[in-house]
């Protein structure tokens, strides 16, 4: 295959569409000048003349980039060591009468109250949680035998350099995708014990002419308003004392220091272009714990609205009463946000190591990359879903 091809006939073609010379593009083939790639094998390896000098690689460029998976408040707990993680509660005492004003002047009618009769005791549970999974991944990289491709040490270090950042990037991606899944069981977790909103059968309920669909309510200014306006006033409520937004029915509230607002891109960017001047979008994105998620737990190539909103997850925990979900699975889509406390969803372990040994015989470097993750969800922890269902 010849390198070099005259390519007048595509030059002069060029221009006189891009003056404007034809009355419709002319069809341009653009295989001489613009490159798709070929392997090595396919193509001519002597230059044109002599058809014995070898044609040299002016540069070699390695295509890879260092992934940094993504950073959500999930991560953010991890120990090293111990098995478990021990989480104790509380529970607020009942009001009792004050015997103090209970004294009177009157010897005949009055008894001192001993100290000795109290007996409340404060409610304390406790929970542990446990449960860690360990992967790694193992290679191998020749040590000599590559020599032969390379003119330096520094040419052959960057290209070994690609492999490993490639195995990094893998690794990151499964921190990502992990905590992706970490929140995923807390949304079904949520979802199942009922602490979750239908904004958009709220919102068609509250009007008469109420037919919204999910991808109407993306593109209504006035949808988008009562949905900002609705999880603003979640967000200020589980600020205060109750037991309203955890499935334990316990006393708890969540500082907005601690406040994890999780919003899907596909909502959030619709809020941020009907609302972007809108007080209630602006009070929204500028908690401290904003944070606008892709998808939940996947997507696909045409980033679906039904499959970023979506989670299909299984766990032992979520196993329920209800005839309806007696498995534990939860499958659900249309979520488009996910307000919680920091100790709602948290990674309690984690430990990343490497390993690497050479073998002298075979002159092969053998290296290994292992990760070991434990992640917890506690219902104690406040919590609410809001999602769109027609």
């Amino acid at each position: 295959m010849a390198i070099h091809k005259q390519i007048y006939n595509l030059i002069n073609d060029s221009f006189k569409d891009a003056v404007g010379k034809n009355s419709a593009l002319t069809e341009a083939d653009t295989s001489t000048v613009v490159s798709m790639g070929n392997t090595i094998d396919k193509l001519d390896l002597y230059e044109g003349f002599y058809k014995s000098l070898v044609n040299r690689i002016v540069k070699t460029v390695y295509f890879v980039r260092a992934y940094s998976g993504k950073k959500r408040s999930v991560l953010r707990d991890e120990h090293e060591y111990g098995a478990f993680v021990q989480k104790v509660y509380y529970k607020m005492p009942d009001a009792v009468e004050d015997t103090a004003f209970a004294v009177t002047t009157d010897a005949q009618s009055y008894t001192q109250h001993s100290p000795y009769d109290v007996e409340t005791v404060i409610g304390v549970e406790s929970k542990v949680f446990g449960g860690q999974g360990v992967w790694s991944y193992e290679f191998i990289t020749p040590l000599v035998q590559m020599k032969t491709a390379f003119l330096s040490d520094a040419a052959m270090m960057s290209f070994i350099n690609g492999i490993y950042t490639t195995v990094n990037s893998k690794m990151e991606k499964d921190i990502e995708d992990l905590q992706n899944l970490a929140v995923a069981t807390a949304i079904a977790d949520t979802m199942q014990n009922g602490a979750s909103r239908n904004l958009l059968k709220e919102y068609n309920d509250a009007h008469t002419d109420g037919t919204l669909t999910v991808l109407q309510a993306l593109e209504s200014l006035d949808f988008l308003k009562f949905a900002s306006k609705e999880i603003n006033l979640v967000v200020d409520y589980m600020q205060e004392l109750s037991t309203a937004y955890n499935s334990a029915g316990y006393e708890t509230f969540t500082p907005q220091e601690n406040m994890v607002v999780e919003v899907l891109s596909a909502f959030g960017s619709a809020a941020n272009y009907y609302l972007q001047s809108d007080t209630y979008h602006n009070t929204l994105t500028a908690l401290p714990r904003y944070e606008q998620v892709s998808y939940w737990q996947g997507r696909d190539k045409d980033m679906t609205f039904d499959v970023v909103s979506g989670i299909n997850v299984k766990n032992d925990g979520l196993v329920s009463e209800e005839p309806s979900n007696p498995t534990g699975v939860v499958a659900k889509k249309g979520i488009i946000a996910f307000i919680h406390d920091t100790e709602n969803v948290a990674c309690y372990f984690g430990d990343r190591r490497s390993w690497s040994k050479i073998n002298e015989r075979d002159d092969i470097l053998i290296h290994g990359e292992k990760n070991r993750k434990g992640y917890a969800v506690d219902n104690h922890a406040n919590a609410v879903v809001f999602y769109l269902a027609e």
